[in-house]
């Protein structure tokens, strides 16, 4: 019988990012806070006798999209004989520092593990994210996490006090890999207001003085344009206004719409594409 499952893959920023070194296997530690949103990319995986599926983004090699990549992984290590076809529905902007990719194998994951009935338990399910990259265990399940080591491991924390949350993305796009080599030794800290970010979270409150992104600096020497969303931003009201990820996406939180609404358009009007959201809630595996 033919079957046909769709998931939701959210894209995500980082409310608290902090760089404290360089791991001996060359990645860096980090201490960051993750959020999903309600900017979802659309997953289809289909029954099929192997595995296949157009690339999710144009020009994509099949052996680099991650999507692909996590139904030839699953399919692999638990030795199913079935196959699917996938599919994606982009909505989040590539390249961007919102984890579009890491979001969509995580939906894979989930998905297939539905279709191929193989019933994989969330934590098996979160050890196979893992080997795809850093940020697909968090995307498992999304939601408010803190994430250390390469931001593989994770604990989850209560839902974030919600709020209106506008991105703004320049016309350029930065290679994660590129930031963190103009990273500075320098720019690492301690963690430790990620750390007490993750607390504030636990105790249902938010602090906007702890939230804080180390790699905006190398980001805004590679492209200046950053600062400058950044400033415009935090002059619309948003508190705070930080970099999602390693960019080149910007984002501002707000705690009200006319506001979130009016930033939106302050962003198109300066010909940045803009878009508004929120937060999203953890998902079931």
């Amino acid at each position: 019988m033919m079957r046909r499952l769709t998931r939701a893959a959210p894209a995500k920023i980082n409310l608290g990012l902090q760089v404290t070194g360089r791991r001996p296997d060359g990645y860096h530690e980090l201490v960051t806070v993750m959020q999903t949103l309600e900017l979802v990319d659309e997953v289809s995986v289909e029954s099929a006798t192997t595995v296949s599926g157009p690339p999710s983004l144009p020009d994509l090699a099949p052996e680099d999209d991650l999507a692909l990549r996590a139904a030839h992984l699953l399919r692999r290590e638990l030795g199913v004989t079935s196959g699917a076809r996938v599919s994606v529905e982009k909505r989040i902007p590539a390249a961007a520092g919102l984890g579009g990719g890491s979001a969509d194998a995580a939906a894979v994951l989930r998905a297939l593990n539905h279709l191929w009935d193989t019933d994989v338990d969330h934590l098996r399910l979160v050890q196979f994210a893992a080997e795809l990259g850093s940020d697909v265990p968090f995307f498992v399940r999304g939601g408010t996490a803190l994430a250390t080591g390469r931001g593989e491991v994770l604990r989850r924390l209560p839902p974030a006090p919600m709020r209106h949350v506008v991105l703004v993305r320049p016309g350029v796009s930065l290679a994660t890999a590129a930031v963190y080599g103009e990273l500075r030794p320098s720019e690492w800290s301690d963690g430790s207001h990620t750390l007490a970010l993750a607390e504030a979270i636990t105790e249902g409150s938010f602090s906007e003085e702890l939230m804080c992104n180390d790699l905006t600096p190398p980001a805004i020497r590679l492209a200046p344009a950053i600062g400058d969303i950044l400033d415009d931003l935090h002059a619309g009201g948003a508190r705070p206004a930080l970099m999602a990820g390693s960019g080149a996406t910007c984002f501002g939180l707000f705690t009200e719409m006319a506001a979130a609404e009016q930033a939106v358009q302050s962003g198109r009007a300066a010909g940045h594409w803009a878009h508004l959201t929120r937060f999203r809630p953890a998902a079931d595996a």
